[in-house]
């Protein structure tokens, strides 16, 4: 057949053909998609190829990304890709490519509170779920005319609708690191990336057959876990096995169950400091949450989210708590996209009650990146089952509607309340945003309110009651040269105001100001400069560090902030800010520096330091939070990894050492280290013992894949 060629370059010259040629070939057979791929280039020995681990980025290496929507329905897609070594990379696309937006507040330096407002993220309402695993492989080979990859990509992994002539939706892009270039099959502007679906190729007349799929993921573990923070029983060894189940009910629809479920080869979360008197956002990454997590996506990300799934076998403080069962049924029914998940947790004295959580999602898409849809999410204790008192219940209930306009504009808007006993007033959460993004202008308007007594048990609300109007705005300029790529000036204005109640302050009690000048250079680095203006009314005092309380009134304060990166695909590369401003009444002075280290594509060094020095009226105190991680691709499918952190704040050093053999995308042999240090003496009460390990644990853990 001819193949997929003629591609267009969205960078760095838009529209213009791109300098290297490309071609793809697909293929298929009654069980398989095939796809050959041929990147032309006229200097093979200038391949960039910047590392060789599963799911890594794609951006900042030589590659070919390929998009299919299998329902033709310009709303959902999957995404294939690879790089020169071969490596596999995988992703869902939800919701037309769209996020929903972000938590409004761009990062100050410290990071401190920070928010990820990127609609390709590893938790919260994102656009993109790059933690899809399929089953499938690619080999890949650097030659004398450039390089080339081959796909095998079974048909019972994928979502479609079967059939004679059928059509699906299709966009190929290809990096060319070396000149920070990229090209589309299908041609983009400067506005969109390959995720938007609506701005695909098509291929057409194809013959699909019905596929049904079951798969069995068996697993056991043996280790133990050491607890020196208690007085007894201190060495709990662990021995356990359970079973995870896929099954292709219809080509579109599939069910997933989980039995004594594990997530012990995780990676740990990545340390925060709280510098606001706001929850921080911990985002999910374990594999049973995050696959198909844009069918339950709901509300305003890192902000408003009516479900979060981190509220199943996580409490408040991190400790995990057994899942006994979870089952999940996810895909399509027409015009119809359908999520319903269930999961049983079990009772841990001291701890948490056990509980069931159930979540329904249904959503009718129709028109240009629409849908309509709604959301039931509730929380029931079942300790009574065990003759516990806890019987206690939540439930949450949401509406939305995604409507596009036009090429470049949508509105998102929801509303939602829960259902609490004695919070049966001001129990309310809505949000609209009508946000436009063309390859100049980009627009969001938005205005939330979140009730008194909003109370989603089975959410994240990182504040309550307030009414919040916000307006961003920024310019792209893409001046012709051989240096600079692009500048973008931007602004973002957030007002929150006080619902009215009895007992408490009304008016505006937070605000934030973000003005900002960013540059964007041909090799991939960025500078700039930025200034923010913020604005809290405290109302009672709270704690921003140990023996330290902000006193009640109205701060005013404001910051000056300058920040880089380099070019992030050399062998050594680096990114930071910095900042200086007022801070409560006093001052804060913030350094932030993240670098790393390259050998060849298998070794890499990173590191991150973040250091704030505060002076208050109440007191001064300094922060530091430190992290190091390596990695070792010993091939595209397994690794070696290590991740060391330090937080002053809680005076506690960090270890999660992984080693992975992989035999398919997330099954096979790993081995996992976790230690926690007090970096202050812990002494035992009883036993008058200097301890500074406060807990360890060492894991073995073996899956397998029974793919039928």
């Amino acid at each position: 057949m001819q193949p997929a060629t003629g591609f267009t370059q969205q960078e760095p010259n838009n529209g213009e053909p791109s300098t290297e040629q490309t071609e793809v070939r697909i293929a298929f057979d009654d069980d398989d998609l095939y796809l050959g791929v041929i990147c032309l280039d006229s200097q093979p020995n200038n391949i960039v190829v910047t590392q060789n681990r599963r799911d890594g980025s794609l951006e900042n290496t030589d590659s070919v990304q390929i998009l299919f929507d299998t329902f033709n329905d310009k709303q959902n897609g999957v995404i294939f890709g690879t790089s020169p070594t071969g490596i596999e990379y995988d992703a869902q696309v939800s919701k037309a490519g769209q996020g929903r937006g972000g938590a409004g507040s761009p990062a100050r330096a410290g990071g401190a509170g920070a928010t990820n407002t990127s609609s390709t993220q590893r938790g919260g309402a994102a656009a993109v779920n790059i933690n899809w695993d399929a089953v499938w492989t690619v080999r890949s080979q650097i030659s004398e005319r450039g390089w080339e990859a081959e796909f095998k990509i079974p048909l019972r992994t994928l979502r479609y609708n079967p059939g004679d002539d059928i059509t699906w939706g299709m966009n190929i892009q290809r990096n060319l690191r070396r000149h920070n270039e990229q090209s589309f099959w299908s041609p983009l502007s400067r506005a969109y990336t390959i995720t938007q679906v609506e701005m695909a190729g098509q291929i057409e007349h194809l013959s699909l057959k019905p596929h049904r799929n079951l798969k069995l993921l068996p697993y056991v573990l043996g280790g133990v876990k050491q607890d020196f923070t208690r007085l007894t029983n201190r060495t709990d060894p662990q021995h356990t096995g359970g079973l995870d189940l896929k099954y292709g009910l219809t080509n579109s629809l599939t069910l997933d169950a989980t039995f004594n479920t594990d997530f012990a080869q995780v990676e740990v979360d990545d340390e925060q400091i709280n510098l606001t008197r706001f929850d921080l956002f911990f985002p999910e990454k374990r594999p049973f949450f995050l696959e198909n997590s844009g069918f339950f996506d709901f509300g305003s990300p890192q902000e408003t989210e009516i479900f979060f799934s981190r509220r199943i076998g996580i409490d408040d403080s991190g400790v995990q708590v057994p899942i006994d069962a979870g089952v999940r049924l996810s895909g399509k029914v027409g015009h119809y996209s359908l999520g319903i998940l269930n999961a049983q947790t079990r009772h841990v004295d001291g701890i948490t009650p056990a509980n069931n959580f159930g979540v329904a999602r249904l959503s009718r898409e129709f028109g240009r990146r629409s849908s309509i849809g709604g959301i039931a999410v509730a929380r029931q204790s079942t300790s009574s089952r065990l003759g516990l008192p806890d019987g206690s219940t939540n439930s949450t209930f949401g509406t939305d509607l995604n409507l596009g306009l036009g090429s470049y504009a949508n509105v998102f808007t929801y509303f939602a309340k829960s259902f609490t006993a004695g919070r049966n007033s001001n129990n309310h959460a809505g949000a609209s945003t009508l946000a436009y993004d063309d390859r100049h202008n980009r627009i969001d308007a938005s205005y939330s309110e979140v009730g008194h007594n909003f109370n989603p048990e089975v959410g994240f609300v990182r504040r309550h009651g307030f009414r919040k109007p916000s307006f961003g705005y920024r310019y792209t300029f893409t001046p012709e040269g051989k240096y600079l790529r692009s500048f973008f000036p931007h602004l973002q204005w957030n007002r929150w105001y006080t619902i009215p109640t009895a007992g408490r302050p009304t008016g505006q009690e937070s605000g934030f100001e973000h003005y900002h000048l960013d540059s964007r250079w041909q090799n991939g680095s960025q500078y700039g400069v930025a200034f923010n203006r913020n604005f809290e009314r405290i109302d009672r005092p709270f704690e921003i560090f140990p023996g330290i309380n902000v006193r009640p009134g109205a701060y005013r304060y404001s910051e000056t902030v300058a920040n880089f990166s380099t070019d992030p695909s050399a062998v050594l590369f680096a990114s930071g800010n910095t900042a200086i401003g007022d801070f409560y009444g006093g001052t804060i002075r913030t350094v932030n520096a993240n670098g790393g280290y390259r050998i060849g594509y298998d070794f890499t060094f990173t590191g991150s330091y973040v250091r704030n020095w505060i002076r208050l009226p109440e007191g001064n105190f300094n922060t530091d939070l430190v992290g190091w991680r390596f990695n070792w691709a010993l091939s595209s499918k397994s690794y070696f990894q290590s991740f060391i952190q330090y937080n002053s704040r809680s005076n506690q050093v960090g270890l999660n050492i992984r080693l992975g053999l992989l035999s398919t995308s997330s099954t096979g042999l790993f081995v996992v280290y976790n230690s926690r240090v007090a970096t202050i003496d812990y002494t035992d009460p009883h036993e008058q013992v200097d301890r500074r390990t406060l807990n360890r644990a060492f894991f073995v853990k073996y899956n397998y894949l029974f793919d039928f």
